[in-house]
């Protein structure tokens, strides 16, 4: 059936072993700008922006075999396609996820010179399999529940004398980590691999008749790629 279950995988990412789950797309709203009357109501009214420009998201599940993040790309990744943001999700409970958000329908962007429009994620490689997996970081103590990794760039927007899409860029690239961990180990030793700094160190939740658990968070920053 043509309207039955996730079809249309609007950034080309899907392969044999990362298969789409979700899809949405939705058209950028319009804003509307008010001209007022002595009495303060609306004399008239004038909708403007959105052009032919689209809010879209993909999720992804990872059935088998590896995937290496870096082979994941924010920013322009085709001509009028923009990646917003990335979450990659690992945990005890599910294979690993990933949800990708971002726009279509954009204006080609030019990129700054000798550089190119788009961010890799970090060099992290995570498996098929039902288990939380690290990632940016190594540990020796404490029991992982899950670890979700999120990147983000700014899609600029500029628009004409009548509020309608001009042109398009991409800018500010980062991410972070964050980690779930059980109540087995008091104390939890990690060790940053793929991030530049440890943001939130190991904080501990102490719920009413329930296990402890604890969280701990770190970001990175991304370098744009090169290009001609």
């Amino acid at each position: 059936m043509s309207d039955f279950g996730a079809l249309t995988d609007h950034f080309g990412m899907a392969t044999d072993s990362l298969i789409l789950i979700g899809s949405t797309k939705t058209p950028v709203a319009k804003t509307r700008a008010d001209d007022l009357d002595e009495n303060g109501d609306i004399a008239n009214a004038q909708w403007f922006g959105g052009g032919g420009v689209e809010d879209v998201t993909c999720e992804y599940l990872l059935k088998s075999g590896t995937l290496n993040l870096n082979t994941l790309k924010l920013g322009e990744i085709s001509a009028g396609i923009g990646v917003a943001s990335i979450s990659v999700a690992t945990s005890n409970s599910d294979y690993p996820k990933i949800s990708v958000t971002g726009k279509i329908g954009l204006e080609t962007m030019v990129a700054p010179a000798g550089k190119s429009n788009t961010w890799k994620l970090p060099s992290i490689t995570i498996t098929a399999s039902k288990y939380a997996q690290p990632m940016g970081f190594t540990y020796s103590t404490g029991r992982l529940l899950g670890c979700t990794l999120e990147a983000s760039c700014e899609i600029f927007e500029a628009t004409d004398g009548l509020g309608e899409p001009a042109a398009h860029g991409v800018a500010g690239a980062s991410g972070s980590i964050s980690s779930e961990w059980g109540s087995a180990a008091p104390t939890i030793t990690l060790t940053l691999t793929e991030t530049d700094c440890v943001t939130q160190s190991p904080a501990i939740t102490e719920p009413q008749a329930a296990f402890h658990t604890h969280t701990a968070k770190s970001e990175f920053i991304l370098v744009r790629g090169t290009g001609t």
